[in-house]
């Protein structure tokens, strides 16, 4: 069940990502902001984007670690890796897309949230042999 929830959050990620995108067959290196400017970062927008970024990834983690009793090395890294592609596929796309905004900081807030939710769930599960391995 909890891989079921897991691919259909991967589908809503993927699904908010694309959302209300204008897919065309070249790319906007031009319009990629590598960092961004700092007239931006004082708004509340870039601010609440981050939180979101973080917090949309936190249960991408939760939901694939549930699949298993305890926590290990190589299920952390899988995790990761796997919130490392999904995020890199996301901006890849809005990279061609006219209305969408590629930012590589998204990508390291998602990578954050992913992590974030390998702390949660390893914090949850202490006492039931969630030690990492």
């Amino acid at each position: 069940m909890w891989l079921l929830l897991w691919v259909l959050y991967v589908c809503l990620i993927g699904a908010s990502g694309v959302y209300h995108t204008n897919f065309v067959a070249h790319s906007h290196w031009e319009f990629l902001k590598w960092f961004p400017p700092a007239e931006e970062i004082v708004t509340l927008e870039f601010w609440l984007d981050i939180v979101i970024n973080v917090l949309l990834y936190i249960p991408f983690a939760l939901l694939y670690l549930q699949q298993s009793a305890t926590v290990t090395r190589s299920l952390v890294l899988k995790v990761m890796l796997l919130g490392l592609c999904l995020s890199c596929s996301v901006e890849l796309y809005q990279l061609y897309s006219h209305n969408r905004r590629a930012a590589p900081s998204d990508i390291l807030f998602n990578v954050m949230g992913t992590w974030s939710g390998v702390v949660i769930r390893r914090k949850w599960w202490i006492g039931a042999g969630s030690t990492l391995r």
